[in-house]
């Protein structure tokens, strides 16, 4: 399960269901990064994960994100506001949709961005 699941998160999106590509999830804050990849797994989205506070990189790590994903989640509650204002520059500049959460509950925050992606289909 682990091995399939890396695989699942980390390489390009690929075609499932009859060619039907997979949905990708920005998830900005919070420290549960294996909860969030596998609640991805089980709703057969990629989640791209950063915790919001290493300064080491952070643009760079972000960038990868809003770059590639349909969608990100900012959980309020669980980054400081430099890194809100980064995301939400770098989202605007990819034209990827960002989401801003309250609080810090993993299925809440895929199932939200899911119903989200749906909405704007």
């Amino acid at each position: 399960f682990g091995f399939k699941l890396y695989n699942l998160c980390y390489n390009k999106p690929k075609n499932v269901n009859g060619g039907v590509t997979m949905k990708t999830i920005g998830i900005i804050g919070g420290s549960q990064k294996r909860t969030f990849e596998k609640i991805g797994y089980k709703n057969g989205c990629r989640i791209l994960f950063h915790s919001g506070k290493d300064d080491s990189g952070r643009r760079k790590s972000f960038k990868h994100i809003c770059k590639n994903a349909d969608c990100v989640i900012v959980l309020l509650g669980a980054c400081g506001h430099v890194s809100m204002s980064l995301v939400k520059e770098l989202c605007k500049k990819y034209g990827t949709e960002v989401l801003f959460v309250n609080g810090f509950g993993a299925t809440g925050a895929v199932k939200k961005a899911l119903d989200h992606i749906e909405q704007a289909a």
